[in-house]
């Protein structure tokens, strides 16, 4: 029920905010073939949860739409029909929030299993701006759910080097947080950590993305983006900072 409640909220919001009767505007057709950025980058993710180590990865990087299919770094999905300025989506996002707790006592609790997040969402290029609307229901363990909303601008430098600040905020309920971060009484008697139970929370964020091209074809992406944890994960007992740190750097080929 909570479920097709959040997902029923979300299509009202876009149908309110952005239906071609209020904007006068409606979505083109999406392109015939390839266009957009794929390439290769290097990530980094502080740890945020004790015994994790903070990580670097090498992985590809894909911001492209082809047809109907899209992929938006880490979110990935279908264009269905056309609502405002956009379409309303199925998506999918790679989400890293799993992981084993390690280190005396917290290897003795529980794995925590990746999260599958599944859902419908749109992206709303408008003259104001580009806005992502997102709500996911975590497809494995923990079954919670997730939102996400993302404002970004486009700033315009010299030489074509493009700026695009980013502002949001991401929203999860009490079963996905205390499936990551509570601490049941089993385990709290299993491992002498104290046991941890909590609500839902949303962490606000802020990130800046500079597009540097090198020429017709080639471009370099860097993100820079912190996100300000929720106290109902800050205070979990498996916490150990206040702030989630994203970094990359990427090097893409441009497609139009």
């Amino acid at each position: 029920m909570r479920k097709c409640l959040l997902y029923s909220i979300l299509i009202l919001c876009v149908w309110v905010f952005f239906n071609p009767a209020h904007s006068g505007q409606s979505a083109d057709s999406p392109p015939n073939g390839l266009t957009g950025d794929i390439g290769i980058a290097v990530f980094s993710q502080n740890a945020i949860t004790k015994g994790s180590a903070s990580s670097t990865q090498i992985l590809p990087y894909a911001y492209f739409d082809y047809d109907r299919f899209f992929a938006r770094i880490d979110t990935f999905g279908i264009k269905t029909i056309p609502i405002g300025y956009g379409y309303l989506e199925v998506v999918g996002k790679y989400n890293s929030e799993g992981y084993a707790p390690k280190g005396t006592p917290y290897n003795l609790l529980n794995q925590r299993d990746t999260p599958i997040p599944l859902g419908l969402g749109t992206f709303q290029l408008t003259p104001f701006g580009a806005f992502f609307v997102h709500a996911y229901q975590d497809a494995t363990a923990s079954k919670g759910l997730m939102g996400e909303f993302t404002y970004a601008a486009q700033v315009e430098l010299p030489m074509s080097v493009k700026l695009y600040p980013l502002i949001g905020f991401d929203y999860k309920d009490k079963r996905y947080l205390n499936y990551f971060y509570g601490v049941s009484s089993v385990e709290s008697l299993r491992s002498g950590v104290s046991a941890y139970s909590t609500s839902d929370g949303s962490s606000p964020f802020a990130a800046i993305v500079i597009e540097v091209p090198l020429n017709e074809h080639w471009i370099i992406n860097t993100l820079i983006k912190q996100k300000w944890l929720a106290s109902t994960i800050v205070n979990s007992p498996l916490v150990n900072e206040r702030h989630l740190n994203n970094a990359f750097i990427s090097l893409n080929y441009h497609f139009e």
